[in-house]
């Protein structure tokens, strides 16, 4: 525990400023990074009096609108995806889609990976951010594992998986219906690998995994500390990667196929809650990626981890929240702190 460090540094600006009558204006910055990866993200506490400019409200109407003209051309709304959804050659799975209740799998027509396969969330063409219930997101979870262990067994050759969502539009998905989406190869992402490896040498530096360091200091902490779901631990990440992130540590599971019931519960239900917290916060879109060990167990070093983040809302012209900053400099900004992102967050969760 001792070996983890929550590193911040200080920087000030200095300037006249014509919102401030031409009066010299001194203005503190922050920048934190990640105690693992070293990933940084800045706060600037004025940024929040711009805060209406970089996050808008959803426009409804609009958002009502772009449901209705898409909804007649969804390919997976009204039983549609049956015939217009690829399937899977039924040696691997039997009938080629797996179904679990409201939910389908079947293959993404433009794959990523060895094995990237697509999620129906349900029969609905839209849900508010409240309307994600715990056992639509258990069912999605549960053939997502499903789909994993056939993959391994097929291939043992294949053995790291990532479960993701895009959901709306500002938020990369190019299909309003909600759904996820599976990401399996013999080689990990980028940021997958980056995760991957720095466990393995902060295990090697210190003799103890960081993902549980993480758990222990930050439940002792408690000011990015949210809530404790069977083995699941939830809390505001220190240097977040995007808008509102959470994180998800389960500091006893090494990998997917680890899981069984109490975990997809923990995961569907904590999910729930804070897609329900974003929505009290006006937010409208969101994505999320869950990680693993690889699936042969060759790596003792990691444990599962999900982190979800805010994107832009739903307006005519959204204004991106990925730009040089993020995408060509590596580091994201912060509206607001972590450790008020995890005070509203407990209310939810209890």
């Amino acid at each position: 525990m001792a070996h983890i460090i929550f590193n911040s540094r200080k920087q000030t600006a200095r300037f006249f400023n014509p919102l401030k009558n031409g009066e010299m204006d001194t203005q503190e910055i922050e920048i934190r990074s990640d105690p693992l990866t070293k990933f940084q993200s800045v706060f600037n506490p004025a940024l929040k009096d711009k805060k209406s400019i970089l996050f808008p409200d959803t426009d409804e109407n609009y958002l009502d609108q772009v449901i209705r003209d898409s909804m007649d051309n969804c390919f997976l709304c009204q039983e549609r995806w049956q015939e217009k959804t690829p399937s899977y050659p039924y040696e691997f799975i039997p009938g080629g889609k797996l179904v679990n209740h409201d939910v389908v799998l079947f293959p993404n027509l433009f794959p990523l990976a060895a094995y990237h396969a697509v999620v129906m969330v349900g029969q609905k063409h839209y849900r508010p951010l409240n309307d994600f219930p715990v056992s639509l997101l258990h069912d999605a979870f549960r053939v997502s594992l499903e789909f994993i262990r056939r993959c391994f067994d097929a291939d043992p050759q294949v053995k790291y998986f990532t479960i993701n969502a895009n959901y709306l539009f500002p938020a990369g998905a190019s299909l309003i219906h909600p759904h996820i989406q599976i990401l399996g190869g013999p080689f990990p992402t980028t940021h997958h690998e980056l995760l991957l490896r720095e466990s393995k040498t902060y295990f090697e530096t210190n003799n103890t995994c960081y993902w549980k360091d993480l758990v222990e200091i930050e439940k002792r902490l408690g000011e990015r500390w949210v809530a404790e779901i069977g083995k699941s631990n939830w809390l505001a990440a220190y240097a977040p990667a995007g808008p509102n992130e959470v994180q998800v540590i389960w500091p006893e599971t090494h990998h997917f196929l680890q899981w069984g019931e109490e975990e997809i519960h923990a995961v569907a239900k904590g999910l729930s809650k804070t897609l329900c917290s974003y929505h009290e916060m006006k937010r409208s879109t969101f994505n999320f990626s869950c990680f693993s060990g690889a699936l042969d167990g060759s790596d003792d070093t990691f444990r599962c981890m999900l982190r979800v983040i805010n994107r832009q809302n739903v307006t005519p012209h959204y204004r991106t929240d990925g730009y040089y900053y993020q995408k060509l400099l590596g580091s994201e900004i912060m509206i607001e702190p972590p450790e008020e992102l995890a005070l509203l967050m407990r209310q939810y969760f209890r």
